[in-house]
């Protein structure tokens, strides 16, 4: 718990991250929901909508960004090395890291949520503002995986590089900067397969009224389990 919190605190005075993982999205969802007005989406106002879309968009981040490249930089630099001579084994490392990236998502998601509410006055139930925290909490737990994959496939700045290149593909072709609706047929059909879709789904599902648990739900679980099995191959590698 020490390292953990240790960890967490490093992470939240580093200014740059807190603002490129916060502030981004707020101030994406700002831009398009201010400056241009939109119709409703699959049943949801558009203010809605998008503050889903950039409320996960930035817990996402926090989970690419905050874990592959630390990986990955702190393997170049000998600091686990340095660990491996201390009583905290490997497995409880990488432990901490996805516990400190989720810890991390939340101030992305609160802040976003906050802001849809005051500014823009979106209207929802106690219940399913209470249901969006972890339904977007879990919809961004498999890129810790991929994260982790990144950190300990990559090295420094190609794991950086690698981890925004994903960040941004996947975030754009999931429908997380404007709606599938927009898209034309081809790639409305492969954003349904990415796990960036279907993470938004389960939120998406929940402002419009209906229930989270879908089909896509179970895409996304596979995506989960691929990408958990894809980091811990790469974990085994590394070590």
């Amino acid at each position: 718990m020490t390292y953990l919190k240790y960890e967490v605190l490093r992470v939240l005075r580093n200014g740059a991250f807190t603002g490129y993982t916060v502030g981004f999205p707020v101030g994406f969802y700002l831009l398009f929901t201010v400056v241009f007005d939109q119709s409703p989406v699959g049943g949801s106002a558009f203010d809605a909508y998008y503050m889903v879309s950039m409320a996960l968009y930035g817990a996402i981040g926090t989970a690419l960004t905050g874990v592959g490249a630390p990986i990955a930089m702190e393997r170049s630099k000998g600091w686990t090395r340095q660990l491996a001579l201390t009583p905290l084994r490997p497995g409880r490392y990488l432990l901490i890291k996805i516990a400190a990236a989720s810890v991390l998502s939340l101030p992305a998601i609160l802040a976003i949520l906050l802001c849809g509410k005051l500014i823009h006055r979106v209207d929802l139930d106690l219940g399913t503002w209470l249901a969006l925290v972890p339904a977007l909490w879990v919809g961004a737990l498999p890129f810790v995986g991929l994260g982790i994959a990144i950190g300990y496939t990559f090295r420094d700045e190609s794991a950086q590089g690698v981890a925004l290149a994903a960040y941004f593909l996947m975030s754009v072709a999931g429908g997380l900067w404007m709606p599938t609706v927009a898209f034309p047929a081809w790639l409305a059909k492969v954003s349904e397969v990415l796990p960036t879709y279907r993470a938004g789904e389960l939120s998406w599902r929940l402002i419009a009224g209906e229930s989270p648990f879908s089909g896509g739900a179970l895409i996304l679980a596979a995506w989960t389990v691929a990408f958990l099995g894809l980091a811990a191959w790469r974990f085994r590698r590394a070590s």
